[in-house]
């Protein structure tokens, strides 16, 4: 693995500091992406899966330690970077679920160390779970869906075409990203374009209805999106997320 393989999400809000960061991380040979704040984070990571994040503790619209569970749930290498470093800063940090905690100023040499040791434990990591995955196959395998994002197409395992409205498609790939384990409801509301903090619960219990049966109809066939309680909605069906 060459850092050109390696994709990296930064999430900082001081300009100045997130440029000079991602420059750095730039020239060390990373796929950087850049964001100021958690939602347009949220945002980004429904498009693509980085192999690392590197996110700020103090956020203006959400904790760096919340947006931790959105980034461990995918499955992604954590790193947290905050001004504060007492030791109860960095268990919080720790049991939030950061693999690596650095106390600012960073020394940009071992943060480039870190994101390329956690990148390959994360690939070693989903190498391992393929050949799990297929071993599992072979015995019942789920149906495979693929969904075109920009298309807003849902093919389905016999080559079904359903057609999804926008929102639709946001919170499918939101699910998917999650799959087969529970999606946050914080993280599918923003798919929808809702602050969670503001937003009715129902308005995802109706989005999701709806989703279920657009699929069904158009298919022929459900789509398996289960109620997990007190957190949010798992989808149990294979799918692949095409960006077309």
């Amino acid at each position: 693995m060459t850092p050109d393989d390696v994709s990296v999400f930064l999430v900082e809000d001081d300009e100045d500091f997130r440029d000079a960061l991602a420059d750095c991380l730039d020239g060390a040979g990373f796929q950087v992406r850049a964001f100021a704040d958690a939602l347009s984070f949220y945002k980004g990571s429904l498009s693509l899966r980085p192999d690392v994040a590197v996110i700020d503790v103090n956020l203006p619209d959400e904790s760096g330690l919340e947006v931790l569970g959105h980034v461990t749930a995918l499955g992604v290498g954590a790193i947290l970077l905050t001004a504060r470093g007492t030791t109860s800063d960095r268990v919080a940090g720790y049991e939030a679920g950061a693999d690596i905690y650095f106390v600012k100023p960073v020394d940009t040499h071992e943060l480039i160390a870190a994101i390329r040791g956690l990148a390959a434990k994360g690939r070693r990591r989903l190498e391992a779970a393929g050949r799990g995955a297929e071993a599992a196959a072979s015995e019942s395998a789920p149906p495979i869906w693929r969904l075109k994002q920009r298309s807003h197409l849902l093919v389905g395992p016999d080559l079904q075409v359903v057609r999804l409205a926008d929102q639709q498609t946001r919170l499918l790939a939101a699910l998917a990203l999650h799959a087969p384990n529970a999606a946050p409801r914080d993280d599918l509301l923003a798919a929808l374009g809702h602050n969670p903090e503001f937003s009715d619960r129902q308005i995802l219990d109706s989005a999701i209805r709806r989703l279920r049966r657009t699929v069904e109809v158009s298919a022929g066939i459900p789509l398996a999106v289960t109620t997990i309680p007190r957190v949010g909605y798992a989808l149990r069906d294979g799918i692949v997320l095409d960006p077309n």
